[in-house]
């Protein structure tokens, strides 16, 4: 008798709650908003309570979603999209209802980590001078640029030359403020230094003997001044000088000095 009571209890619970409120449904579709045009692959968010409860969904091919059973009441939809900036806004659902969406999304400017870009600049230089700069880069000498003199402030030729290794100017000579040039060896056994300005050669040894004095009684110190030189170009002996500068003379080593005035006049022709 007791367990029929029961029965009739909860048969009589069951009728007195409410009816559960219809569910509402949510569909839209995602759009770029300069073209108009469908946005596959977003991402849709609807949530409530402050974020508590929410679902997600991804667009289909034309931009489509949809979230059906949705109960009634306050709620925030959110899009997202790479390359786009988020689209947000809020919906009020009632009791068994359709809501249709258009969300519209801009595109967002897209900021790049910073990027270094190293390159090689040119130099504008004349023939002459490209053929300095490319000697430089591939040969087996020593290089002085005009950079290097106006940074050492030196008062002759050799004052750039004196600390190179092995080179030593000769004694001076009447009627110059220096020797005729720059030797290798010892004292004993002083090899002269071949020079060359603007591509011409202004000195060579003897005939009678490479180890011996210059024909030419050459200061190189008052043919050429420091403000007036633009490179130069040291090689140590034969195996090291370019062939241009090449001859039976450059055993004991060249010095090549481009001037400033021979630029000029291979420019100008």
């Amino acid at each position: 008798m007791r367990a029929h009571r029961v029965c009739l209890l909860a048969a009589a619970l069951l009728l007195a709650a409410p009816p559960a409120p219809a569910q509402s449904l949510v569909r839209g579709i995602l759009l770029d908003a300069a073209s108009g045009g469908p946005l596959p692959q977003g991402t849709v968010v609807i949530s409530a309570n402050r974020g508590r409860w929410q679902r997600a969904l991804r667009t289909d091919s034309v931009g489509g979603f949809e979230f059906p059973d949705v109960s009634p009441g306050p709620y925030r939809l959110r899009a997202t999209r790479l390359g786009y900036r988020d689209a947000v806004g809020d919906l009020v659902l009632t009791a068994d209802s359709v809501v249709d969406v258009e969300v519209r999304m801009a595109v967002a400017a897209v900021v790049l980590a910073p990027v270094t870009v190293t390159s090689r600049s040119t130099r504008d230089v004349s023939p002459v001078l490209r053929g300095f700069y490319s000697r430089m880069e591939h040969g087996l000498g020593r290089f002085i640029t005009r950079e290097e003199i106006e940074a050492r402030h030196p008062v002759r030729v050799t004052d750039m030359l004196r600390n190179l290794p092995n080179l030593r100017p000769t004694p001076p000579g009447m009627g110059t403020t220096t020797g005729p040039g720059l030797t290798q060896g010892s004292n004993a056994d002083r090899c002269a230094v071949v020079f060359f300005v603007d591509g011409m050669r202004v000195n060579q040894p003897s005939t009678s003997g490479l180890r011996s004095t210059l024909r030419h009684d050459l200061a190189i110190d008052d043919y050429v001044q420091p403000d007036e030189i633009e490179g130069i170009e040291v090689y140590r002996g034969e195996a090291d000088t370019p062939a241009e500068f090449s001859s039976r003379w450059v055993q004991c080593g060249t010095v090549v000095i481009w001037t400033r005035r021979g630029f000029r006049q291979r420019e100008g022709g």
